[in-house]
């Protein structure tokens, strides 16, 4: 998970913790570009306002360092990314802030099962993820 708000990182670190994933947090995006490829994560999430480096850059970059990754973007401050911006960024959910855990653990699980889960695969039961909107 690459997230600077330590609080959320801490809380969703724990939620999903007590579900038995292993969870790894980065704090910058900067260094998680340095760290991810040596991690092999499973799923890979990124805030969308991180501190250093825009979080659709870390998405993209990810994407490209451990493309065997599914990568969940999420934000409180935006209500609309283009599809195809999340498709070239190898994003298959978009998670809008406050995150609801439930939905949250039951997306990770579903993509530590099969990574290779596509947005649209993903949209029919979990349409709630990212922007309607094109």
């Amino acid at each position: 998970m690459i997230e600077d708000d330590v609080l959320q990182a801490h809380e969703i670190e724990a939620h999903l913790a007590r579900q038995r994933f292993t969870v790894r947090k980065l704090v910058g995006g900067s260094d998680a570009l340095h760290r991810v490829a040596n991690i092999d994560p499973r799923v890979v999430i990124v805030d969308y306002h991180l501190r250093d480096i825009d979080g659709m850059t870390v998405a993209g970059r990810v994407h490209r360092l451990a493309p065997q990754a599914a990568v969940i973007l999420m934000s409180g401050r935006i209500d609309f990314v283009p599809c195809e911006a999340l498709d070239r960024s190898g994003v298959v959910a978009f998670l809008r802030k406050p995150i609801n855990l439930g939905q949250l653990r039951r997306l990770v699980s579903r993509l530590v099962k099969n990574p290779s889960l596509t947005r649209k695969e993903l949209g029919a039961p979990l349409g709630w993820l990212f922007s309607p909107r094109r």
